[in-house]
């Protein structure tokens, strides 16, 4: 009866440590207006979720659901791997329920996933607390305050890290398992889970658990007891498990990190405000969403307040060994440390200062407060009452410090609100009585009414804490709805719309064209997404352009800037920032156009005869452009003289000249195709420019000015020659900073912005004659300009593209597989003296075959995949291009070898230990 009595107990109190936060997280969410049903309200999606993240969530679901490659994308600018995205993204098993959801109700898949996992996080705390501790009712005060830590909800637009909060807590269980010789299995599982949903945060997990795994070291073993050998050889071997079974995530995401932003060099010294620190383990320091959008001297790992102060008694028992404590406190330290100064924070991020959401480890700081905590209340009893002294002298101090030191540059306050500062002393009380209720004398009738009173405190630390929990997490979502951070479900609805109109070009051309393979774009942005960032192709599943991740490959982007894309160095956009003539040279064989969008945006060139406007049906008022000129994805270039069509030239005198935008474009043409060789892109007539400010003008048509102040501007007149009527007018920025404002013929052009720097089509006006003034908003010691003002021939576009068309790569098929993506395809050529351009990125695991042999490849443009087919017959051959991931390749071996190994070495483990053990001691 007494067996089933605690099983009856602990079977409840595992269902309360998941249910409890479960139904607070629902309350919590509720009563900010978060979506939780239904299309209305708000969704937790803001900054990257709002612009990204569900962009690649719902092309998850696309390719779950219509058994597409996991591998290879053309939704990435150009195309590229998959698994880059993924890894760093997706990989959550979580992430699968998402082909249960509708694209409408995707909004609503992030909250409930978010709520689950944050549930989680508390019931696994739970687990951690009671295998390892004695078995009391108080374990599941501090799972609750883990399971809402602060740091998921202030990061909860990063969905993919609330798996390592989750998971955590199982990770330091199994390496206490692995200390006493059992249960083997559950500390790698955990370590490859924490890998492989994101390595990222898994990378800082794996150094806790070095860390941890150290104070477990230190604590329970000695030089006299030779076990030390034995735990030491078991964590080594279990480590190096976790890290097979998840090594086809890491390791891919390793490989294809390179050559991307995720290099960077380790930032200048700087010791961060201790303010700071004290802030972020009460709830009330996110006093608004700018705390986030920034590098460093912010950190937040509340756990509530009563885990705060046992937290602190814990360090006083002397039921815990000196060398536990000091060992504990050794690890508190280490992260404080860490956390203190700009250097050993990037370190801890793997090297590089994050962009936005600073100390993103902090989470296993509230894990070790909590887990501090949980020892400082089993053992409460013992601990005799004036301790409690000290962590009303630590609140007191902490209030002090926070109030008169001063911030940081970045942080304007580290603010204490009253509530929490009074339910801080509240629980100091209660734990006060709690160790009074256990130390006053058995015979002393007088004090029966507090003794009688005592043992509720503990109930009452569970109410503080559950409020205390509670008012943290709603002073996150509160402070970011009143700031209008989440995006509202009308404004997804109104993205998701858009749907409609990508679909409506897929089904026309599968009528009429049944393509297999084409790109398309669209000058417009969907109206819902944050920070102008495009990442259209995934959000509606089509190939283009547009899209932007951590993944992207730095040269893809250098590329798309050198063609005139709109670029800041960091995002690369569609927009109206590209020709005709590019625009057919990759394949952009469709352009979508909202008739309501604003024109000075809209790309001329659609008003020339090169497309044609279809007549397709649609309720988003949007435009359907059809480009027949569009090259496929792979065409017949002359042989280059160099690996890279070269971007500048230098005279005599060593003087260096970059080409700009049109000028690149033309020596791209050029060298593909010397049968033409004109340029496409001509100058327009420039006849004067007026100033009043002083400067020279080298060869290369570049001026200088100098002492430049604000006001001052600059007038270019120019003139478009009658060869250029009627063609696609350019205005480009390449030089140009923000600090610039241009004026086309009286209206201002809204190019010369953070996010808008490229080519900018205009219109002619009729007399030919325009006027462009720049005009500057800050002062300058010098500045140069060089004048991009060019119109597009589209006669002689044409002439270079019907060449490329002529000799085109047709694509027959795709196929896709788990491990390889392949094109199938024919192309004819009367000249082997060629190449075979595809404008797909050369990158690691392109493969090509001609006659199902397989050729080198080579790179050009500094991008582009290319062959030389010297060695083959004039006539038609067959082509396959093929993505193979190698990364993945070289993983998979060595992921089955640890997949293979587990069961047996789970079950056998111990004999083959006490076997080698054994051996050697007889040995001696």
């Amino acid at each position: 009866m007494n067996k089933k009595l605690t099983l009856i107990k602990e079977i409840s109190l595992l269902v309360l440590s998941f249910v409890i936060p479960f139904v607070l997280l629902i309350i919590l969410f509720n009563a900010n207006n978060i979506a939780l049903g239904g299309y209305k309200n708000q969704t937790i999606m803001m900054i990257d979720m709002q612009s990204e993240y569900i962009c690649y969530m719902r092309d998850l679901r696309s390719i779950l659901l219509n058994h597409e490659s996991l591998i290879y994308t053309t939704e990435k600018v150009f195309g590229g791997d998959y698994l880059s995205i993924f890894t760093f993204y997706l990989a959550s098993p979580f992430n699968l329920f998402v082909i249960f959801f509708e694209e409408q109700a995707i909004p609503l898949f992030f909250v409930w996933s978010s709520i689950i996992k944050m549930a989680f996080a508390s019931l696994n705390f739970y687990l951690f607390a009671r295998f390892t501790n004695k078995f009391t009712y108080t374990k599941i005060i501090f799972a609750i305050g883990y399971g809402l830590i602060s740091y998921s909800f202030i990061y909860i637009s990063n969905f993919m890290w609330l798996d390592g909060v989750m998971i955590l807590p199982l990770v330091a269980l199994g390496l206490h398992f692995i200390k006493d010789k059992k249960h083997y299995w559950l500390y790698p599982l955990a370590i490859a889970y924490s890998l492989m949903t994101s390595w990222y945060i898994g990378f800082m997990i794996c150094i806790f658990a070095a860390i941890y795994f150290l104070y477990l070291f230190i604590v329970n073993f000695d030089k006299e007891n030779r076990d030390w050998l034995r735990f030491l050889l078991r964590f080594a071997v279990f480590s190096l498990l976790g890290g097979l079974l998840s090594i086809t995530y890491w390791l891919v995401a390793f490989i294809h990190l390179s050559g991307t932003k995720g290099f960077s060099e380790i930032p200048t010294f700087k010791f961060f405000n201790i303010s700071m620190l004290i802030s972020g383990l009460l709830e009330n320091n996110y006093v608004e969403a700018g705390v986030i959008r920034q590098y460093r001297d912010y950190i937040s790992m509340f756990t509530g307040v009563v885990s705060l102060v046992f937290a602190i008694t814990f360090f006083f028992n002397k039921q815990y060994s000196l060398k536990e404590r000091l060992s504990l406190l050794g690890v508190l330290t280490f992260y404080f440390l860490i956390s203190t100064n700009t250097v050993t924070t990037a370190l801890l991020h793997g090297g590089k200062e994050p962009t936005w959401f600073p100390a993103r480890y902090s989470f296993i700081i509230g894990f070790i407060i909590c887990a501090l905590a949980t020892k400082g209340l089993d053992e409460a009893d013992k601990l005799f009452p004036a301790y409690y002294a000290v962590p009303l002298v630590l609140g007191v101090v902490a209030i002090l410090i926070v109030k008169f030191t001063k911030h940081s540059d970045l942080i304007d306050r580290y603010p204490l609100s009253v509530p929490s500062i009074v339910m801080y002393f509240v629980a100091v009380l209660f734990a006060f009585l709690i160790s009074l209720y256990c130390h006053l004398p058995l015979k002393n009738k007088t004090l029966l009414k507090i003794k009688d009173f005592a043992p509720y405190s503990l109930c009452l630390l569970l109410a503080v804490q559950i409020i205390s929990s509670y008012r943290g997490g709603d002073r996150v979502l509160s402070q970011n709805a009143k700031a209008d951070q989440w995006q509202t479900y009308e404004e997804y609805l109104a993205d998701d719309a858009y749907t409609s109109s990508f679909n409506a070009i897929k089904k026309y051309d599968k009528e009429k064209f049944d393509s297999p393979f084409y790109r398309m774009e669209a000058t417009f942005n969907r109206p819902g997404n944050y920070n102008q960032i495009n990442n259209n192709p995934m959000f509606y599943s089509y190939s283009g352009l547009s899209n932007f991740s951590s993944s992207s490959k730095k040269n893809v982007e250098s590329y798309m800037g050198q063609l005139g894309f709109h670029y800041n160095g960091f995002f690369s956009k569609y927009e109206a920032g590209s020709t005709y003539s590019i625009n057919s040279l990759l394949g952009v064989k469709y352009i979508l156009e909202n008739k309501t969008a604003d024109k000075n945006y809209h790309p001329y060139f659609l008003d020339c005869y090169t497309y044609d406007k279809l007549d397709i049906e649609d309720n988003n008022n949007v435009d359907f452009y059809f480009n027949k000129k569009a090259v496929q994805m792979g065409f017949l270039s002359e042989k280059s003289k160099s690996p890279n069509i070269t971007s500048s030239v230098t005279n005599e005198e060593g003087h260096i000249h970059y080409f700009n935008h049109f000028e690149y474009q033309n020596e791209m043409f050029k060298t593909f195709d010397g049968s033409v060789g004109e340029d496409i892109f001509k100058p327009l007539t420039i006849n004067s420019l007026e100033t009043s400010l002083e400067y020279t003008t080298d060869d290369f048509g570049e001026s200088t000015f100098v002492n430049v102040k604000e006001g001052d501007y600059i007038n270019i007149k120019f003139t478009t020659p009658i060869e250029g009527y009627g063609m696609p007018l350019y205005f480009a920025e390449k030089n140009y900073t923000q600090n610039v404002s241009f004026i086309l013929d009286n209206k201002t052009l809204p190019v010369n912005t953070y996010w808008n720097k490229g080519i900018f089509s205009f219109k002619e006006t009729g007399d030919y004659n325009h006027t462009l003034k720049i005009r500057f908003k800050q002062a300058f010691d010098t500045f140069t300009l060089v004048p991009e003002l060019y119109y597009e021939n589209i006669d002689i576009a044409d002439m270079y593209l019907a060449n490329m068309k002529h000799n085109e790569f047709i694509i027959d098929s795709v196929a896709n597989s788990p491990t390889k993506k392949a094109y199938h395809g024919h192309i004819s050529f009367a000249d082997n003296k060629k190449e075979l351009i595809f404008t797909l990125p050369h990158e690691q695991g392109i493969r090509v075959y001609i006659d199902g042999k397989r050729v080198k490849t080579m790179t050009r443009c500094d991008i582009f995949t290319a062959v030389d087919l010297s060695k083959f017959k004039i006539g038609e051959h067959k082509v396959t291009i093929q993505y193979q991931d190698e990364a993945l390749g070289w993983s998979l071996p060595l992921f089955i070898i640890g997949f293979s190994s587990i069961v047996p070495l789970c079950y056998f483990y111990n004999k083959v230990e006490d076997y080698i053990f054994r051996k050697r001691k007889e040995d001696k």
